[in-house]
């Protein structure tokens, strides 16, 4: 019988490689399934009784918040403005979005389907026209966030 020399790095370092990345990849896996990453929220499309001023917190993400803000009887939000960008989504009814722009102030509608963007730092106030219902999504800063925890 002929004496066959195995050289072990050639053949075992290449199965132990694979063997480390199947159960890295495994673990993974098992990570991605067991880990929070999205959330099904349910958005009120109906207005009913209520405060004239209301907030929802809907969301508190990592990078992000989400907020139902309902307001009734020509209720406002003051003028005010957020140190990141936000979305402003309208759900139901009617409302103005009023932004600060350089010296005059701009007047956006405010109806069921209007999406609008702010940039961080602009001065904005969002008022029922009687009753408004908007999504406000606020995105954060990542080194912010984690300075709150």
């Amino acid at each position: 019988m002929k004496n066959v020399k195995v050289n072990f790095w050639k053949v075992f370092f290449p199965m132990l490689i694979v063997l480390l990345l199947s159960i890295n990849l495994l673990t993974n896996n098992t990570i991605a399934q067991t880990k929070k990453s999205y959330k099904v929220i349910e958005v009120k499309n109906q207005i009913t009784e209520g405060k004239d001023k209301e907030v929802n917190m809907l969301f508190e993400g990592e990078r992000s918040k989400i907020a139902q803000l309902t307001l009734r009887n020509e209720a406002n939000l003051r003028w005010h403005s957020v140190a990141e960008p936000i979305t402003i989504h309208c759900i139901v009814g009617e409302g103005e979005l009023l932004i600060k722009n350089e010296e005059k102030t701009d007047t956006v509608k405010l109806l069921p389907g209007t999406f609008v963007t702010l940039e961080s730092l602009v001065d904005h106030d969002v008022v029922g026209r009687p009753i408004v219902s908007i999504l406000l999504i606020r995105y954060l800063d990542k080194s912010e966030n984690e300075i709150d925890k």
